[in-house]
Order: C-alpha cells, then structure tokens, then sequence
C-alpha cells in the first residue's frame, strides 16, 4: 500500500523586521513582550526630543518565532514582521 505525499511545511524561525523610526517612541514594550529577546532599545543621537530619546531595534531577527506579540502591544503600530519561508 502506497503511503499518500504530504505537503508539509517545517516552520524555521526568523523574519524580516523594519520598524518605522518615525512611528516608534522607544517606550520598550516589544522588548518586554518579546520571548525570544529579538529586540533592544537604543538611544538615538542628538535627540532632543525627551518623549523620542530612545527607539527600537530589532538585534535578533533570526530568532523570531512569528508569535505576533510585539505587533499587538505596539501602541504606534510602528513594526512590520514579514515571516520566512
């Protein structure tokens, strides 16, 4: 008996990450919310602005698992996540 071909597709972490500069206000909850330690904050040069002094980085992309947390607790709505294939 043949045994039928199974289309399977193996999740690989990882994922392209841009956050808008503009949008993000370095407010830090996609790096609490984050499991796998993807993102950091950073502090911007010569900001003046006290309210936009630090900004978000994605320093670990490869090691997204696509849980979409970050995405739902962005107040600015200021990540795109574009999943691996």
């Amino acid at each position: 008996m043949a045994v039928p071909e199974l289309n399977v597709a193996i999740f690989k972490p990882g994922a392209e990450i841009y956050i808008d500069e503009d949008k993000c206000v370095g407010c830090g909850r996609c790096v609490e919310v984050c499991p796998e330690d993807v993102y950091t904050l950073e502090k911007r040069p010569e900001e003046k602005d006290p309210d936009k002094e630090y900004k978000s980085v994605a320093i670990h992309p490869e090691r997204c698992i696509l849980c979409l947390s970050c995405l739902e607790i962005c107040g600015k709505n200021a990540i795109y996540i574009y999943g691996q294939q």
